[in-house]
C-alpha cells in the first residue's frame, strides 16, 4: 500500500532508533527491486542536510514560555516525542494551526512519548477493532489517512491555557461530531499531599499520565504523555 504522507515518520523513527519496533509502509523510499517483505529502510541520509537541533530545550513543567515562538517552532527539537511530532506535519490544517499566533488557534498539544508510540498494539493508520465502515485501511489510502488524522487530532486540545478540570472536546471531536454529544476530556491532579505518592497530572478519562510540559510558547503548550488518548 502506498502511503506517501507517512514518509516523514520514517525519518523520525530512524532518528529515535525504534524503526524495527514500529515498522511502517515507506513510499517513495522503497528499493524498486524489493517486494513487500524486503523494503529498504529509509535513513536520515535520504533527507539531505539536516537542520541542527537547538542546544537547549525545556523538559519539565517549569519550562518557561517564549511568546515569540510557536508550537511548530519547538516541535523539531523535542526528540522524546519526535514520532508523534512527525505525524502532525502530515496534516496541513494542523500544521497551520500550530504555526498560527492568533488567539483563536491557541492549542495544548498532547504528544505521546516515543516509548508510548512504539508500544501501540496497532499502527495509527490501521482500522480500530469493530470498525464497521466497510472500507479497510489496508486497501484504501484515503481510509488510512482518515484513521491517522483521527489519531493525531484526538491529541489536540484547542485551548491554551487548559485549566484543571476544564472539560473540552478534542479537535477531532469538534470537527467530526458536530451536533452530537461528543467526547470530552479533562485533566486533574493525582497523588501528593498525605497520599505519599508523587503528584502528577492525568488526562481523563483513561488516566493517561502527563510526563511533563516540554514547551510553553506564544500559541500554547506541548505536554508529553506516557500513553495515548482514546485509542480503543
Amino acid at each position: 500500500m502506498r502511503i506517501p504522507y507517512i514518509s516523514i515518520l520514517a525519518a523520525s523513527l530512524a532518528t529515535a532508533g525504534v524503526s524495527a519496533a514500529f515498522s511502517i509502509p515507506r513510499f517513495p523510499f522503497v528499493d524498486p527491486s524489493s517486494n513487500k517483505h524486503n523494503q529498504r529502510v529509509m535513513t536520515t541520509n535520504d533527507l539531505g542536510p539536516q537542520i541542527p537541533m537547538p542546544p537547549k530545550k525545556p523538559s519539565d513543567q517549569n519550562a518557561g514560555g517564549n511568546g515569540d515562538l510557536t508550537i511548530s517552532d519547538i516541535l523539531p527539537s523535542q526528540r522524546q516525542i519526535n514520532i508523534f511530532a512527525g505525524l502532525t506535519r502530515d496534516i496541513s490544517s494542523l500544521t497551520s494551526r500550530l504555526e498560527s499566533q492568533l488567539p483563536s488557534s491557541n492549542t495544548t498539544l498532547l504528544a505521546p512519548l516515543n516509548s508510548a508510540m512504539s508500544n501501540l498494539p496497532r499502527k495509527p493508520w490501521e482500522d480500530r477493532p469493530g470498525d464497521t465502515s466497510g472500507v479497510s485501511a489496508e486497501s484504501s489510502e484515503d481510509k488510512a489517512a482518515k484513521n491517522l488524522r483521527r489519531f493525531v487530532l484526538e491529541h489536540v486540545v484547542p485551548v491554551s491555557p487548559w485549566e484543571e478540570g476544564q472539560k473540552i472536546r478534542t479537535l477531532w471531536s469538534q470537527e467530526n461530531e458536530e451536533g452530537k454529544e461528543g467526547r470530552e476530556i479533562w485533566w486533574e491532579r493525582r497523588g501528593g499531599g498525605d497520599s505519599g505518592e508523587t503528584e502528577r497530572k492525568v488526562i481523563m478519562p483513561g488516566k493517561v499520565v502527563v510526563a511533563g510540559v516540554v514547551g510553553r510558547v506564544g500559541n500554547g503548550e506541548v505536554w508529553s504523555l506516557k500513553d495515548v488518548v482514546n485509542y480503543e
